[in-house]
C-alpha cells in the first residue's frame, strides 16, 4: 500500500528504448545507478518503467549507447500536479462538484425493489416510506435492518427482505412466498425422448407399445382410459360453458428403455488466443457531458490490453441529469500466447471436453450402460473425437 502510495506520489514514465546498442544502455544506466520496473526486452527495443528522477539521468546512457527514448505514458503527482497548473478554474468548479457531490451522498435519492412478482413494486415502496424510507432523507437517520425487519413482517406475501445501501440509491431486495401448485395429473404419457422400449409396466391406462419397440420422441407409449369431455351449457348464458371430465383418469406406469448421446468435439493442434498477465493499471477522470478529462493514466500504459470504462453518477430526477460524472477506466493488460499441442495431446483435450457436454445432457437419475470413445480422421491440423453413450432411463412423461 505505501509503495503504490510512494510511487504515484514520485511519478514515473513508462519508457520504449530502441536502437543498435541496447545492452550497452541497459548496462550503462544500471551502472548509474538507475533502477527499471517491470523491464521486457525485445528483439528491436526496451520497455520498462522509470521513475522521475531516474528519467532525467537516462539521457547520459542514451547518448553514449546512440539509443533513441520514446514516452509511452507518464504516470503520477508529478505529471497531475503540472496539467492542473494550468486549469486553475477548472480546479475550484472541480472542488465546487466535489463538495456537492459529498453533500448529496449523504441523502437517499433513488429507491429501487427486486426480486418481487406477485407483491406491486410500488405498494413495496409506500410501506417503505411510512417506515421512514423515502427519498431526500438523511441516510445515517435510517436503522435499515429494523426497517427490513418490520418490512417482512408488514406484508404477508414476503418471506424475506433486506435493503442494500449503494451510494444514493436504497435497493429493496424481497423473497415472495412461494404458493403451492395445485398438480394435476391427466392425459397420456408420451416419449420424452427417442428410444429403445425394455420394459412397460401399466398402473392405469391402454398400453400403445411394448417392449422391443423402438419409439420417437412425441409417441403415446400408454393412453388414459376413458377421455370424455362433457359440456353443460345454460340457454339463458349461451356463451358461459361448464366443462367436466368424465371417466377419464390419467395414464399411468413406467416404460423404461435405452437412450443413446453424442457428442463430437474438434481441438486445433495449432491455436493462437489472448491470455491475461495479471498486470492492471486504473485511470479516473471526469466526464462533462461529452468532454472527458483524464486525472491519472490518460493513455494506456500497456502495448495489449482489455479497456473497462465505469461511471459513477448521481441519479437522474425526473428529466434532469447532473452534468458532471466520475469515471474510471480500467487497463487489463493482455498477450497472444500461441499453444502448440501433439496429435495424442489435442485428442485428449477433444475427448475430455465431448465427455464433459456430453455428462450434461444425461439426466442424473439415468444409468450409463456404456461409452464409446470414436476419433475421427484428422483434417487440416485439426482433430475430432466422438464421445457416445448408453443409457438406461425412463423414457415415460406426462403431456406438458
Amino acid at each position: 500500500m505505501f509503495s503504490k502510495v510512494s510511487r504515484y506520489y514520485k511519478g514515473r514514465v513508462y519508457i520504449k528504448a530502441s536502437g543498435e546498442g541496447l545492452e550497452r544502455f541497459i548496462n550503462q544506466a544500471v551502472r548509474d545507478g538507475i533502477i527499471f520496473y517491470n523491464g521486457k526486452k525485445l528483439p528491436d527495443s526496451f520497455r520498462a518503467e522509470v521513475s522521475t528522477e531516474d528519467f532525467k539521468r537516462l539521457r547520459k546512457a542514451a547518448r553514449e549507447a546512440e539509443i533513441k527514448i520514446a514516452i509511452r505514458a507518464k504516470y503520477g503527482f508529478p505529471f497531475v500536479a503540472l496539467r492542473w497548473q494550468r486549469r486553475k478554474g477548472l480546479i475550484v468548479g472541480l472542488f465546487l462538484i466535489f463538495t456537492a457531490l459529498t453533500v448529496l451522498s449523504q441523502f437517499v435519492i433513488s429507491i429501487e425493489v427486486e426480486g418481487n412478482d406477485r407483491v406491486p413494486t410500488e405498494q413495496i415502496i409506500v410501506e417503505a416510506e411510512k417506515l421512514g424510507l423515502k427519498t431526500w432523507v438523511l441516510k445515517n437517520n435510517l436503522d435499515l435492518e429494523e426497517i427490513s425487519k418490520k418490512l417482512q413482517e408488514n406484508n404477508p406475501d414476503l418471506i424475506w427482505a433486506t435493503i442494500d445501501e449503494r451510494g444514493t440509491n436504497m435497493k429493496i431486495r424481497v423473497v415472495e412466498k412461494t404458493l403451492p401448485e395445485k398438480v394435476v395429473y391427466q392425459g397420456d404419457l408420451i416419449a420424452a425422448k427417442t428410444g429403445f422400449v425394455d420394459q412397460v409396466i401399466v398402473i392405469q391406462g391402454i398400453p400403445v407399445v411394448k417392449e422391443g419397440d423402438m419409439v420417437k420422441q412425441g409417441q403415446v407409449l400408454i393412453k388414459a382410459a376413458g377421455g370424455m369431455m362433457e359440456y353443460s351449457i345454460d340457454a339463458r348464458n349461451p356463451n358461459e360453458a361448464k366443462q367436466n371430465l368424465v371417466d377419464a383418469p390419467a395414464a399411468k406406469g413406467f416404460v423404461r428403455g435405452r437412450v443413446w448421446y453424442s457428442v463430437e468435439k474438434e481441438v486445433l493442434l495449432s491455436e493462437d488466443f489472448i491470455e491475461k498477465t495479471g498486470r492492471f493499471a486504473n485511470g479516473w477522470g471526469i466526464k462533462i457531458k461529452d468532454r472527458v478529462i483524464m486525472i491519472t493514466n490518460q493513455k494506456n500504459p500497456y502495448e495489449q490490453a482489455i479497456e473497462e470504462t465505469i461511471s459513477y453518477a448521481l441519479p437522474s430526477w425526473r428529466n434532469w441529469r447532473f452534468p458532471v460524472e466520475v469515471i474510471k477506466v480500467c487497463y487489463e493488460e493482455t498477450k497472444n500466447v500461441q499453444v502448440e499441442r501433439t496429435v495424442s495431446e489435442a485428442r485428449q483435450l477433444a475427448e475430455a471436453q465431448a465427455r464433459e457436454e456430453l455428462h450434461s445432457l444425461i439426466p442424473a437419475e439415468a444409468k450409463t450402460l456404456r461409452e464409446n470413445v470414436r476419433i475421427r480422421t484428422s483434417e487440416n491440423e485439426v482433430e475430432y473425437v466422438r464421445v457416445e453413450a448408453e443409457t438406461f432411463e425412463e423414457l415415460a412423461v406426462y403431456r406438458q
